[in-house]
């Protein structure tokens, strides 16, 4: 249950951060409950593919645009804009071709985290795997030096990332071809959904690889089940109604303004006709459908379940790109 203390988001990159944070938390935690050892290896499996494909997905577009490939041009087509909660004035920079410090004495990441059941602990697994992948996968000659986080114990995150000229070597890649969900580019929502969808797409397929579709399932049905609970709560404390049409309008579920779609409702159903999904084209881009089919057949109950109103969902799909969402009130 969610404390009544509890910070929950209102703004909406604020709560589409939560979106990968909480789904990096869920993923990670149940594969440890279920699995062990085993389930955290695969966690760190998929985090690690998440880091790397982000990495090299920055170095073909700046490749792609004749840039050199250095800190700097990596800092400007950076992928992920960060929510409004990251306060400059607590971020130390200091930013070269070949070397990039960072000091982060708060972290909206690691705030979130902590307010979970082993939070930090779970956390800190993804502050030690992703950043060198990330910046590995932009240049295998990258150095990360990462002593100390937020999540680990520590005062502030610190960064020494090094990228020596003389340490580079030629990295071919192919040339990276845009996707139609590259449209994100410099809009803070679409951004952060963006990696949302990374984050789940390379962690679903290390999960089923490294261990099965049931760990998978649940982990998403914990994750959806918890942001239920976080809306019904946000709206209490705002006194909004606990309804479908709040549920859908009032809540955290299409923040991501590439969403297009026509709604028609009967007096118990709700009827979504998705026109556009930014996350099924990168489902279709990565070949990811087995892990996108077992989220969308997953996700809609366990938030309408955590929400609490009694109403289940049915989803079909025309193709990759058209859905049709039902929503009707449970047989008693």
């Amino acid at each position: 249950m969610i404390s009544e203390t509890q910070y929950i988001e209102k703004d909406p990159a604020e709560k589409q951060q939560f979106y990968w944070v909480g789904l990096f938390y869920f993923l990670t935690k149940t594969c440890i409950d279920l699995c062990g050892e085993k389930g955290e290896a695969a966690a760190r499996h998929g985090v690690r593919d998440y880091g790397q494909a982000r990495g090299v997905r920055m170095r073909g577009i700046t490749d792609s645009l004749g840039l050199p490939a250095n800190l700097i041009s990596m800092s400007e087509h950076y992928d992920l804009m960060n929510d409004p909660r990251f306060d400059p004035s607590k971020i130390k920079t200091e930013l070269s071709e070949e070397s990039d410090k960072m000091i982060y004495t708060c972290c909206p990441d690691a705030d979130m985290w902590g307010c979970l059941p082993d939070g930090h602990k779970i956390g800190f697994i993804f502050c030690e795997e992703v950043h060198h992948r990330i910046y590995g996968g932009y240049d295998p000659a990258m150095q990360v030096n990462l002593c100390e986080t937020l999540t680990n114990g520590g005062d502030c995150c610190r960064f020494y990332i090094y990228c020596r000229k003389c340490n580079q070597k030629p990295y071919p890649l192919a040339p990276y071809q845009l996707q139609s969900w590259d449209d994100f580019e410099g809009n803070l929502i679409a951004s952060i959904h963006t990696i949302f969808g990374l984050m789940l797409i390379h962690m679903g397929k290390a999960i089923l690889e490294d261990l099965d579709e049931k760990t998978l399932k649940e982990a998403i049905y914990r994750f959806g089940f918890h942001r239920g609970e976080r809306m019904r709560e946000l709206h209490r404390r705002e006194s909004i109604p606990f309804t479908l049409t709040n549920f859908l309008e009032q809540g955290d579920i299409f923040l991501d303004p590439r969403y297009k779609m026509e709604k028609t409702k009967t007096m118990d159903t709700i009827c979504l006709h998705i026109i556009r999904d930014p996350l099924a084209e990168m489902f279709d881009t990565y070949d990811a459908w087995n892990v996108g089919n077992i989220y969308y057949e997953t996700i809609y109950n366990a938030l309408l379940n955590g929400y609490g109103i009694p109403f289940k969902v049915n989803t079909t799909s025309t193709d990759h790109f058209n859905k049709i969402m039902f929503l009707k009130t449970q047989e008693k």
